[in-house]
């Protein structure tokens, strides 16, 4: 993940918004891993990992994706692949909170954006994001 933080186009974020982003240790994602309650996709190329994806129940809460192989599908596939498993488990709609760098991605997916919000960080600092929402075709 602080790889493709680190990724993050010059001056799509404040600095020190993407120093406080970068900075979520690794224990932190192992926490949400195990006590977080979600399940997790890893895209793998060339026998490393590309990306990964989190999610709960409806709620899409992560998608990272190496810089490396930015741009090439990951994301999306990744997304889709998330999709797949909600429908099939029943729920009609995926709903994200968007950071603002990632709100054109989930657009070009077919979410739909929905009230801004801030997505917390470290030091009570906040992320400027908003919820998105994309029905899953049924069938």
């Amino acid at each position: 993940m602080r790889a493709a933080v680190r990724g993050v186009p010059a001056g799509a974020l404040p600095d020190r918004l993407r120093a406080a982003w970068a900075s979520l240790p690794p224990l932190y994602h192992l926490w949400a891993m195990s006590a977080g309650g979600e399940r997790y996709l890893v895209a793998e190329r060339g026998g490393r990992v590309a990306g990964y994806a989190a999610w709960r129940g409806a709620e899409l809460t992560a998608v990272f994706v190496r810089p490396s192989a930015a741009g090439r599908g990951v994301g999306a596939a990744l997304v889709a692949a998330v999709e797949r498993r909600a429908r099939n488990d029943g729920f009609r709609a995926l709903r994200v909170l968007a950071a603002a760098p990632a709100i054109g991605f989930y657009a070009r997916l077919g979410f739909r954006p929905g009230r801004a919000a801030r997505a917390p960080l470290p030091g009570g600092l906040g992320l400027p994001a908003r919820w998105m929402r994309k029905p899953l075709a049924t069938g």
